[in-house]
């Protein structure tokens, strides 16, 4: 499926192919695997809020909702590691994989969980900075993208591949501003989708519309974390798809195998 030349456009292009290719299952293997880690992510966050300045007073029950959140984390990268092979394998082959998407190496897992930590750690620490934010995603998609690369388990060769695919800065910030508008109108269409059943179920009798309505607003802070968990959830396999494209097109790029690949194509067309 790798074609056009590397550009944000055909990285795009190419990506939303592969995402309706593997939306059966690993779509939602991706969904499933991911949706408990944005659960707890949204309740951590809302303890936090709630506690304020006061939260250094309740570390164990603090400790036990990050303990759950980490959990779920860990389970989270495992399926973006599947659904990054399907989207790998996808790309090669040009039809969606089966089972063979499900055998990530691990020596190539055990890597991707150590960057996607340190791009974890990386939003986190800098959460309240919009730079930080944008560091981390960048750097997640990074990881993900050059996850099957390591071939064995190691803490500098992950990071070196880091840096040497990061060095595509003009296609790496571009895909980063389209995901980012992408983030802002799933929110948007995720607050339609509740306020078009709330709509739908008011006209139930006996339904206690006037709570809901309180309850699916955005005076509500809850609410609003739960849009975003799920804006995060509509954008991820887009994103996922996008950064392992990135990096395949590049190291093609790299080693000018788009011209073995392209004189193929010419002999079998």
């Amino acid at each position: 499926m790798i074609r056009a030349p590397l550009s944000t456009t055909s990285v795009l292009d190419e990506s939303a192919s592969i995402v309706r290719a593997t939306a059966s299952p690993w779509v939602g293997l991706l969904l499933v695997t991911s949706l408990p880690y944005r659960f707890m992510q949204a309740v951590f966050a809302d303890r936090l809020l709630e506690l304020g300045s006061t939260a250094s007073q309740y570390g164990d029950a603090l400790r036990t909702t990050a303990d759950l959140t980490c959990a779920a984390f860990l389970l989270s990268l495992w399926g973006r590691a599947v659904y990054a092979r399907a989207c790998r394998l996808t790309s090669a082959s040009g039809a969606a994989p089966g089972r063979e998407a499900l055998r990530v190496p691990l020596a190539a897992l055990a890597s991707y969980i150590f960057t996607a930590s340190i791009a974890e750690s990386v939003t986190y620490m800098l959460f309240i900075t919009v730079a930080g934010i944008a560091v981390g995603a960048i750097l997640s998609g990074l990881a993900i993208g050059t996850m099957e690369l390591n071939d064995r388990p190691g803490v500098m060769a992950p990071l070196r591949l880091l840096s040497r695919y990061g060095n595509q800065t003009r296609i790496v910030v571009a895909l980063s501003f389209v995901f980012l508008c992408g983030f802002v109108i799933a929110a948007l269409n995720v607050a339609a989708l509740f306020a078009g059943c709330l709509a739908l179920v008011s006209t139930i009798g006996g339904w206690d519309a006037s709570r809901w309505h309180i309850l699916l607003s955005f005076s509500n802070r809850r609410y609003i974390l739960m849009v975003i968990a799920g804006a995060l959830l509509v954008v991820e396999p887009f994103w996922i798809a996008a950064n392992v494209l990135l990096v395949r097109k590049a190291g093609v790029a790299e080693s000018g195998d788009d011209l073995r690949l392209w004189f193929e194509e010419l002999k079998q067309s």
